[in-house]
């Protein structure tokens, strides 16, 4: 049998969503929605403190991580993109009648900096901006499939993953599996492609190597990092969502358990194959890794953090 482990509660209340910055201090940005509507915090995953005033109405697509100018956060509001970063808030109009698909965060030039994604998918664009003045700094299309529909993930790990972002999508070819293309914003161009593995979430860490991509399939989760082979975690089910991230010289990596919807499972490699199991008060909507390693999960009876 797995490892049990049992969660510390960071704030009561029904939280939907949380994404933790990949490095620096284990910070997160979780989201909870109340009979007055949606509103999204940052917190210390380790002390369990809350930063700053609660952001009203923060919806998707948003990204949150860490620049090299300290922790950000950007999503789409109605026809701009608001981003907080720097200490200030800097608000982006996209030449754009519509609102864009995706949002991540990026490296470009040495400056933190936003990237966009807007559809179609067969004539997709990308623009990325400077986080702090708001200058654009690069724009160039992407093909991301034959579909009008741009469904899929940016995945991204700042300040690590420096100028690449991963784009994951359908792959049209009708099996469920994903393709997910590696881009270098300063260049315009992708750069390589993970084959799919699975139509789940999928994930990025910034390894000491380069990006890591972590993806969920059919009994088993697939960790790719760069120049070898994929690494396989088993897995009850069909996980639909993972999370991972590179703390102290080793991968952890998370996936939930789609027939047990208050279990986590998690994994620490390299090293004992073995899965922890997790359990949290009430069923799982989201979590994310937090830079120190804490697994931080949102649920409606809360925000939890398992250490």
């Amino acid at each position: 049998m797995p490892e049990s482990v049992r969660a510390a509660l960071i704030a009561p209340g029904p939280f939907d969503g949380v994404t933790a910055a990949a490095a620096g201090r284990p910070l997160v940005f979780a989201v909870r929605t109340d009979p007055g509507g949606t509103t999204g915090r940052v917190w210390d995953a380790a002390s369990g403190v809350a930063i700053g005033a609660p952001i009203a109405g923060v919806p998707e697509p948003r990204a949150f991580g860490l620049l090299p100018d300290g922790p950000a956060l950007a999503w789409s509001h109605r026809d701009r993109i608001r981003v907080l970063a720097g200490g200030g808030e800097t608000v982006l109009e996209p030449e754009r009648a519509t609102p864009p698909e995706l949002i991540g965060l990026v490296v470009h030039g040495g400056r933190g900096a936003v990237a966009a994604v807007f559809g179609p998918a067969r004539d997709a664009e990308v623009v990325v901006w400077d986080a702090a003045s708001g200058d654009r700094l690069a724009a160039f299309g992407a093909w991301l499939g034959d579909r009008t529909a741009l469904d899929g993930w940016i995945l991204h790990a700042p300040p690590g993953t420096g100028p690449l972002i991963g784009l994951a999508r359908d792959t049209d070819r009708g099996d469920g599996a994903l393709r997910i293309g590696l881009w270098d914003v300063e260049r315009g161009e992708e750069i390589g492609r993970v084959p799919g593995a699975g139509d789940g979430r999928p994930a990025i860490a910034a390894g000491p190597d380069g990006p890591i991509i972590v993806q969920p399939a059919d009994g088993e989760v697939s960790v790719r990092a760069p120049g070898g082979p994929p690494a396989v975690l088993a897995a009850p089910g069909r996980p639909e969502q993972v999370a991972a991230v590179w703390c102290g010289g080793r991968l952890l990596v998370a996936a939930d358990v789609p027939d047990d919807p208050g279990t986590l499972l998690t994994w620490c490699a390299p090293g004992p194959t073995r899965a922890r199991r997790v359990r949290v008060p009430g069923r799982v909507n989201d979590f994310a890794l937090a830079a120190d390693g804490a697994l931080v999960v949102a649920t409606d009876e809360g925000l939890h953090r398992i250490p």
